[in-house]
């Protein structure tokens, strides 16, 4: 019997932007499909108050909890969570100032998870880890995961800042549990790699993995844990109600328009009265002929795509290939290569993945004209469709 549950798994990944877009939307529900995520933690969100959630681009079957940067457009961090697994968002008051943090507890396992995004200008080291310390003092050694971007090079041992964190680590058992490169970025002409998104907890013990994944969204690669606690996987599909206008239907729906008799409706004298007979009779015969079915409506599903929404879409999974073709040939070189971004490998894949992300931003412009065609298309078509329903009836 297969089964339907698996490992809480809990992932984290600098977007720097893009929910309300459709690429990135994409690629994050792509993550989480590959990696069966039931949380993903997302920092630099770029959202306001201005910005309501339900006109995002969550991936199904997910909700979403947010905080925004209350200065500037920069900022912000979120949850995306599996609806499948059980939680509540967790108040964590404090009169600390600029710290963006979230927090939901997971209901069966008795687990805080904080997501959370600490930059440098907006919230010095000092307060985030008084916000820490004050944070674990009311938890009151409660099983609890931060997970998010702290801005702190853990490989940097004799840095002042990574000192402290370590010193307010060590004060309440929690341990760090990334140990590979996170983020490579060029300053100048120096490349920095660097680890600056974290996993903290105290229940290591409970953890069976902890890995940063081949994946980006921005330019900071992903991560992920999982925790020995059993949760539903979300569902692929949405379902949904439609009528069944299916071509049995339509014949049928047809063959009455052609063989019923309308003459009681075209020799009323009273127009009203004429128009509310002929609106029952065709909506009662509508409700026959067609009847409710359910469906299982994949979110990208595009009725009426363009040919040249198509083409792209082939040589966009043609240079996703490609892509990964180069990039497993710098990962057959690790450790000796581990992404330098100097080598030939390196720059054959750093070229592939912008010639992808340039093609993948083209679907995305294409897919929304396409969606809009298809609207368009479908008011002229109903348009014309009751036209001709009615012109035999004058």
């Amino acid at each position: 019997m297969q089964r339907h549950d698996h490992n809480l798994t809990i992932g984290h990944c600098n977007i720097q932007g893009g929910l309300l877009g459709v690429g990135k939307s994409r690629e994050i529900s792509q993550l989480i499909k590959t990696y069966d995520m039931d949380i993903l933690s997302l920092n630099e969100t770029n959202l306001n108050d201005s910005i309501c959630t339900n006109t995002l681009n969550i991936p199904l079957g997910y909700d979403f909890v947010r905080r925004d940067r209350g200065v500037g457009s920069r900022g912000g961090c979120g949850l995306l969570i599996n609806r499948n697994c059980a939680y509540k968002q967790y108040e964590m008051k404090t009169k600390l100032e600029n710290v963006e943090a979230i927090w939901i507890k997971i209901k069966s396992s008795n687990i805080f998870v904080c997501g959370f995004y600490r930059s440098n200008k907006f919230c010095d080291i000092d307060k985030f880890l008084d916000y820490m310390s004050e944070c674990m003092s009311k938890l009151n050694n409660k099983k609890v995961i931060w997970i998010g971007d702290i801005n702190i090079d853990q490989n940097n041992i004799n840095n002042l800042a990574y000192r402290k964190l370590d010193l307010v680590m060590k004060s309440h058992n929690l341990v760090q549990t990334i140990q590979g490169i996170t983020r490579i970025a060029k300053r100048g002409e120096k490349i920095t790699s660097t680890t600056i998104d974290v996993v903290m907890t105290n229940c290591y013990s409970d953890f069976s993995s902890c890995a940063v994944l081949d994946e980006r969204i921005g330019d900071h690669q992903a991560i992920k844990c999982e925790i020995e606690f059993k949760v539903k996987k979300a569902p692929k599909y949405e379902k949904i109600r439609i009528r069944d206008h299916c071509k049995k239907n339509i014949d049928k729906f047809k063959n009455f328009l052609d063989n019923h008799d309308f003459s009681p409706v075209l020799t009323c004298d009273n127009v009203d009265l004429a128009a509310n007979s002929l609106n029952d009779d065709l909506n009662k015969y509508y409700n026959n002929s067609f009847p409710y079915k359910d469906i299982h409506k994949h979110p990208d599903f595009i009725h009426s795509p363009s040919k040249d929404l198509l083409k792209a879409i082939k040589l966009k999974n043609k240079l996703y290939k490609k892509f990964k073709r180069k990039l497993n040939k710098v990962q057959q070189f690790a450790p000796n290569c581990n992404t330098c971004n100097c080598c030939i490998r390196c720059t054959n894949r750093n070229k592939a993945w912008d010639e992808y992300k340039v093609q993948r931003n083209l679907v995305t412009k294409l897919s929304k004209q396409s969606k809009r065609q298809n609207v368009v298309d479908d008011l002229k078509e109903k348009s014309t469709d009751c036209d001709s329903a009615l012109i035999p009836l004058l």
